[in-house]
């Protein structure tokens, strides 16, 4: 009996120590294990107890989540029972806190942390005896497990890290019907029934995995870009910014851009290029106005941009082939094992993100003096790099990502500060896969590589160089810093359905001002803001033949911008000076086309079945040209020797009226009478 106190008194003691330490220390200590919701500090653990854990999740209509989480602590020691228990929860947006042992409402000591909570209880009651059931249920209203934006409710509960203390865990997700089922959701084991105005989505043995919900399909943003452009020297300068681009998973629509660009041309990475003259000592401001659709399904009408060669090399942040990323990898043998290692390796930095970081690169993220400290930039600097060490594309895309929290999905939008996530090439599906081990750090555990949200704008992809090309945001002026450059808000709107406005020109070829006929240059202007895809370009002609390089095939044009594509057309009837007429037609994937007629002048062309008539046609041509040639040159000596004898003849014919007019002016002075004869010459 005696030995039974003094181990109770030990336990007692131990338990107290766990618990104080748990409050005190844990928070710290279990974000750097990426912290869950339900973790929960026992002091012997599955040795002495048995715990089965009920939690119900209901979602309200303004996006709280009631949460409701029951334990269920079974004996299986006779001598032992647990006095203190505690959890911690991802999330400090948490209210309304409620405990409740064995029906009857107790004390509860509650701590906050950067991005956690912990709830610590003491018990009234000691529940003593092999068998014995101790139940204790924690309520509270969590802002952080739903949220609703725009047209779009999307959930997502955390994975519990200690799964293996529990002997069940079950979880019931209760939904308003008002936002029907889920568009995706994982794990996919869930059975679904309704009950009065919710849906009931239940799990009967989550063990380690996370719930991730949507409800909606797109998500549609109003986005504002500013460009600050500079140019100090003496001379007009070309500039480059980068425009959001379009991707499978990301329409884009540009309202209005001004000033309009020279040009806007793709890169290999599937950036939009818009270039720019700035005068000299002069600086001005391009303004975007754009909308922005997020859609969970990839769109089959837009290519997935080409994987390069490129896509694999070293590069700096990217130490591919560096001794220490070849030893980090050595163990990873797929994409999913290279992700886990990244989310386990770094910690998210507890630094303001008001703060100026320099971009490490994967080999010194690796460094423990800097794995508690890593940004954004180091968890997809590592992941690329380890990717590309295993011979897989892997991308840099900065962008803005929308969070309603920034502890649990850091992303600063009131400081204009980017966030950077990497994607990599998915040879089964040929189509390139966005992940995001920041965030999966940083929520404690929510799956973002396996379900990727409708939150993660892309504003430029970095693959060929790992710092290029920037994105916005990042053309801020020395005078311009403190002002803001990205706005990014809800749209209220549906994404814009317009009609596309192809401008169809002939243009002909000209040298030194003159006409080559049959030589053009066909350009099809986009005027709208939206980038249109082809299926096919036709140019057609009853009368002629049309030539052009059908190995150029044109994909798209992107927005205000201009394609040309040279053509020759030829009169096959060999006539001099008809004009044909020749029909463009731009055939869009969307289904539409559009067309225009043109009367153009062909070239002629001479159809050869025989080969060898090519040489003789050939040579008859020189002949032909010799011969031309002397005859011309024969002319001009005969056309020299004409013209000497004509002036010759004139000369002679001068001399002779000067004599004539001397003699009769002789005659005309000697008076009357008949002249004596003369005297020969």
């Amino acid at each position: 009996m005696f030995s039974n106190r003094i181990k109770k008194a030990l336990f007692f003691f131990q338990a107290f120590l766990s618990l104080f330490l748990f409050l005190v220390f844990s928070p710290k200590t279990i974000f750097a294990q990426s912290s869950n919701t339900t973790e929960v500090t026992t002091t012997d653990g599955s040795k002495n107890f048995s715990i089965s854990l009920h939690s119900t999740y209901t979602v309200t209509a303004n996006g709280k989540t009631i949460v409701e989480q029951k334990f269920i602590i079974k004996n299986k020691n006779p001598e032992l029972f647990i006095s203190k228990y505690g959890i911690v929860i991802s999330s400090t947006n948490i209210t309304n806190v409620e405990v409740s042992n064995n029906g009857k409402t107790i004390e509860s000591l509650i701590s906050k942390q950067k991005g956690q909570t912990s709830i610590g209880v003491t018990f009234d009651e000691k529940v003593v005896g092999e068998g014995k059931t101790n139940e204790l249920i924690i309520r509270y209203t969590d802002s952080d497990i739903a949220l609703i934006s725009g047209k779009v409710l999307e959930v997502n509960i955390p994975k519990l890290s200690d799964h293996y203390q529990y002997q069940s865990y079950q979880l019931e997700l209760r939904i308003p019907s008002i936002f029907d089922t889920p568009s995706r959701i994982n794990p996919s084991n869930f059975s679904l029934k309704q009950d009065g105005d919710y849906n009931v989505i239940t799990y009967s043995d989550l063990k380690d995995q996370s719930i991730s919900a949507i409800f909606g399909n797109k998500q549609v943003f109003d986005l504002k870009l500013n460009y600050y452009l500079d140019n100090p020297t003496s001379q007009n300068a070309l500039t480059q910014i980068t425009l959001p681009p379009e991707t499978p998973h990301q329409k884009i629509y540009y309202i209005n851009l001004d000033p309009m660009p020279n040009n806007i041309k793709e890169d290999k990475d599937g950036n939009f290029i818009a270039t720019y003259e700035i005068p000299a000592n002069n600086s001005f401001n391009v303004e975007l106005l754009a909308q922005v659709m997020l859609t969970l399904s990839a769109d089959p009408l837009i290519p997935s941009s080409q994987v390069l060669p490129e896509q694999l090399n070293e590069q700096k942040f990217w130490e591919s082939k560096s001794p220490e990323i070849a030893n980090a990898a050595k163990n990873l043998n797929s994409i999913k094992s290279i992700y886990d290692f990244t989310v386990k390796e770094l910690n998210y930095t507890k630094k303001p993100l008001n703060q100026n970081f320099e971009r490490l690169g994967a080999v010194e993220a690796l460094k423990e003096t800097n794995k508690n400290d890593a940004t954004c930039q180091e968890f997809t600097d590592l992941f690329i790099a380890l990717a590309r060490e295993k011979n897989i594309p892997a991308r840099r895309v900065v962008g803005m990502a929308y969070s309603n929290n920034e502890e649990l999905r850091p992303s600063n939008l009131a400081a204009d500060i980017l966030h950077t996530w990497p994607e990599y090439y998915d040879d089964e599906k040929k189509a390139w896969t966005q992940v995001d081990p920041t965030w999966e750090d940083t929520t404690g555990g929510i799956d973002y590589f396996n379900n990727f949200d409708l939150n993660h704008i892309a504003f430029a992809t970095n693959g060929i160089s790992s710092t290029l090309p920037y994105p916005a945001g990042s053309y801020i002026g020395k005078e311009d810093e403190k002002n803001k450059k990205v706005y990014l808000e809800f749209s209220k709107e549906d994404f814009a359905q317009i009609n596309p406005d192809l401008e169809i020109t002939l243009i002909s070829k000209k040298v030194y001002g003159l006409e080559i006929p049959g030589n053009y240059d066909l350009q099809i202007f986009n005027k709208t803001g939206r980038v249109w895809y082809f299926s096919d370009i036709q140019i057609t002609s009853e009368e002629g033949e049309i030539s052009f390089d059908r190995n150029s095939k044109i994909q798209k044009i992107l927005p205000f911008s201009k394609i040309v594509l040279p053509i020759t057309v030829y009169n096959n009837s060999g006539s001099i000076g008809q004009k044909l007429k020749i029909k463009v037609t731009s055939i869009l994937k969307e289904g539409q086309s559009v067309s225009n007629e043109f009367e153009v002048s062909p070239s002629i062309k001479v159809k050869i079945a025989d080969p060898n008539k090519i040489i003789f046609l050939g040579g008859g041509f020189i002949v032909v040209t010799l011969v031309a040639g002397s005859l011309f040159l024969l002319g001009r000596k005969l056309a020299n020797s004409l013209r000497r004898k004509g002036q010759k003849l004139e000369e002679e014919s001068r001399q002779l009226q000067e004599i004539s007019t001397a003699l009769k002016e002789n005659q005309e002075n000697d008076g009357a009478g008949p002249q004596s004869g003369a005297s020969g010459t």
